[in-house]
């Protein structure tokens, strides 16, 4: 098993490299439930095969993630990153927005957040998030993931956010104005389909590396960090 060519020698040239008979060899296939050792053969070039097909999916996988985090890499600007930080860590309340995969990502940004003990909360509910955007006022910050642009309830939470005086970040992947035109920030990550395969159905990794910069430098403030580790030591003792 150790020697990769085993499957390419034949039965007399295995046992003079192993030091032993070619019966032994014989034995060990058919106590592996194969009838010769030719089957055996078989098996292992059949197992590299596989092998091979899994590593090359591997691969390709890696090369998609690769290509999605360098496109939103060239949307992404650190002056408008050092604004939104600075939003957020003034800002009274924070509400994150969105539905489906979008609403996993407001929700993992809740959760990094609110670790740091900052006043968040994550909404995905459609009528949650409405009624909780016409409650904030000028000092809170209502931030919305929408890859499309326009999802209804992500739309009439920005409005209601809008009209009380409320900031807003958009975060998405499309130009629908819609959405974009109520802005004060609009955050552009790539989409997954210019990865140009219809088995590649990860949305959220654009956002998420967007979210991996923002909470770097959040926790370049040295009030946040400590607020994270007391929050990381109460679980811990919770544990």
């Amino acid at each position: 098993m150790e020697d990769k060519q085993v499957a390419l020698k034949s039965i007399t040239d295995l046992a003079k490299e192993i030091d032993v008979s070619p019966s032994s060899i014989t034995r060990f296939c058919k106590r592996m439930q194969f009838d010769n050792f030719q089957q055996l053969k078989y098996a292992m070039l059949e197992a590299s095969a596989d092998r091979d097909r899994e590593e090359d999916d591997i691969r390709r996988v890696s090369d998609l993630y690769v290509t999605v985090i360098r496109s939103t890499q060239q949307f992404l600007e650190m002056e408008q990153i050092a604004r939104i930080v600075d939003r957020l860590q003034k800002a009274d309340r924070v509400l994150f927005c969105g539905v489906g995969n979008s609403g996993l990502i407001a929700e993992e940004f809740n959760s990094r957040t609110e670790r740091m003990g900052m006043d968040t909360a994550a909404m995905t509910d459609a009528h949650t998030m409405v009624m909780r955007s016409a409650l904030l006022g000028e000092r809170d910050v209502l931030m919305c993931f929408s890859a499309t642009g326009k999802t209804q309830s992500v739309l009439a939470a920005a409005r209601e956010a809008k009209a009380n005086g409320a900031g807003l970040i958009v975060v998405t992947t499309s130009g629908a104005e819609e959405l974009t035109d109520l802005a004060d920030e609009i955050v552009f990550v790539a989409n997954h389909v210019l990865a140009a395969d219809d088995k590649f159905i990860n949305t959220q990794i654009s956002s998420l590396f967007f979210l991996d910069v923002l909470t770097y430098r959040l926790l370049e403030n040295p009030d946040l960090q400590a607020e994270r580790a007391k929050t990381l030591a109460a679980l811990a003792r919770f544990r």
